[in-house]
């Protein structure tokens, strides 16, 4: 695991990226409803985690610590998620991150607990599918109040249909 380094590019970057998200949230429920704009928000970012995930389809079925460096270390060597690895193996990754520029700046802007939790049920969707169109099968355990750390995700190789 690495430390954080709120000061680096790429954390910035993410959590500029988590205001422009709440400003989209919070203005989708007023013309639309609540479910709506969750939907809106869950697609557009699935949308985008398609294309990061086709980057990384070379990867599967098992390169794990190749998947490791390109997603989960990212340009930063992990300073921007400080990824502890609970497992990597030739059948498995498993990652818990234990920062995220998304999360922390949505409650340092003000978010209440059950905000940052709906908005990160939007954000998982990238998540899932840059694991779905990489080519991995996952588990993914999104943060909760009282949780250490943020999201945690397990990647397998993709069962046989």
């Amino acid at each position: 695991m690495t430390q954080t380094d709120p000061e680096s590019l790429h954390y910035s970057a993410v959590r500029d990226r988590g205001r422009i998200y709440l400003a989209v949230f919070r203005e989708l429920p007023r013309r639309y409803g609540e479910a709506e704009a969750i939907s809106v928000m869950r697609s557009a970012s699935r949308a985008h985690g398609l294309e990061v995930g086709a980057s990384l389809a070379h990867l599967a079925p098992r390169d794990f610590p190749g998947l490791l460096k390109a997603y989960f270390m990212g340009p930063d060597r992990g300073a921007t998620y400080s990824p502890d690895v609970k497992e990597i193996s030739d059948a498995c990754l498993d990652v818990q991150m234990m920062t995220c520029p998304l999360k922390d700046g949505w409650l340092s802007m003000g978010c209440s607990e059950e905000e940052v939790c709906t908005l990160l049920q939007c954000a998982r969707a990238f998540d899932e599918a840059v694991y779905e169109e990489a080519g991995f099968d996952y588990e993914l355990e999104t943060w909760a109040p009282g949780k250490t750390g943020c999201c945690r995700t397990k990647l397998t190789e993709k069962a046989q249909k």
